[in-house]
């Protein structure tokens, strides 16, 4: 059985990939914070269950901010 790649408190960078979903394609858009720097670092702040796409997590760029839902394939360890 598989399992999640990356652990809670892990420090990630998000990957820079062309949505394929219309709707996280748009949030990208329209959201305040540009979670595509490559030198914006993450941190593992939940491990959700795996769906068809994959194991997913919420991440958050600083302890004030806002979580976001990522899937696997989007992280790369710091």
């Amino acid at each position: 059985m598989t399992s999640h790649k990356f652990q809670l408190g892990d420090r990630v960078r998000l990957v820079k990939r062309a949505s394929t979903n219309t709707v996280e394609a748009f949030l990208n858009m329209v959201t305040t914070i540009d979670a595509t720097q490559p030198q914006d670092i993450w941190e593992i702040t939940r491990l959700l269950p795996a769906n068809v796409s994959g194991f997913q997590y919420h991440i958050r760029g600083s302890r004030e901010g806002p979580e976001r839902l990522v899937y696997e394939t989007q992280l790369t360890p710091t």
